[in-house]
């Protein structure tokens, strides 16, 4: 008895197994091939603007204007141009209002036109929280005697699709000696943000590298180095 109820249990086992396999399957043979597209689409978070980019891989096809178009996979609806990105002439398009749920899977078109005959189109499928690279936002460094004011700037306002959880980390460098802080964040940035990075030493030259950490350290961009040189002690201080 006890055999028959493992041996149903393994058989039950085994078709949801199948069940499972075939979905997947499914969902992969549905997605796009990009590895044969005719040109390489990426999207780059630039100052919390989600920017979406494109460059031939045949550098004689040179379209004059281009017409950028989305879908969720979900909703199996038909493609939708982006508002903004529709006959111009910029390589580029801004998709931040097109993010709804960054979790979703989005199928991105781009064609390229000469005059009114379509020299190129190209698709790729992106899922917003695991395909978007993120350049480091732009910040200012302040330096004392033993500190350093790090002002990292956040737009006022950021789209609510776009609060994607990422940490923020400040590297400071000395004397070949690099120190990793990682500030404590709100849930939603905006605005300036200061971090003081203190109990250093006077008479001493520190740069300071502010960048978002991310799972895959390939993809993390880091801002080039700002440095100050922190003034010695006067004199007066100890009087």
């Amino acid at each position: 008895m006890l055999l028959s109820q493992n041996a149903s249990a393994i058989r039950s086992l085994n078709l949801i197994l199948m069940v499972f396999i075939s979905l997947v399957f499914g969902v992969l043979r549905d997605l796009p091939d990009s590895s044969n597209e005719p040109c390489v689409l990426k999207i780059t978070l630039q100052n919390f603007r989600s920017i979406l980019s494109w460059e031939f891989k045949n550098h004689s096809v040179v379209p004059t204007h281009y017409t950028s178009l989305y879908t969720v996979m979900s909703r199996k609806e038909a493609l939708k141009t982006v508002e903004g990105c529709v006959n111009t002439t910029r390589s580029f398009c801004d998709l931040t209002r097109v993010w709804k749920n960054i979790h979703e899977i989005y199928i991105i078109t781009v064609e390229g036109f000469r005059g009114n005959t379509l020299l190129v189109h190209c698709t790729k499928t992106f899922l917003p929280a695991m395909d978007i690279s993120s350049e480091p936002p732009e910040f200012e460094i302040v330096g004392f005697t033993d500190r350093i004011n790090v002002t990292v700037k956040f737009p006022s306002n950021i789209e609510e699709g776009l609060q994607f959880d990422l940490p923020l980390v400040i590297e400071e460098e000395s004397e070949g000696i690099v120190k990793k802080h990682v500030p404590k964040m709100k849930g939603n940035m905006s605005g300036n943000f200061t971090y003081v990075i203190d109990r250093l030493i006077p008479n001493t030259n520190h740069c300071v590298s502010v960048y978002f950490e991310s799972a895959d350290q390939a993809t993390v961009v880091k801002s080039r180095l700002k440095c100050t040189f922190l003034q010695p002690v006067q004199e007066s201080e100890f009087s």
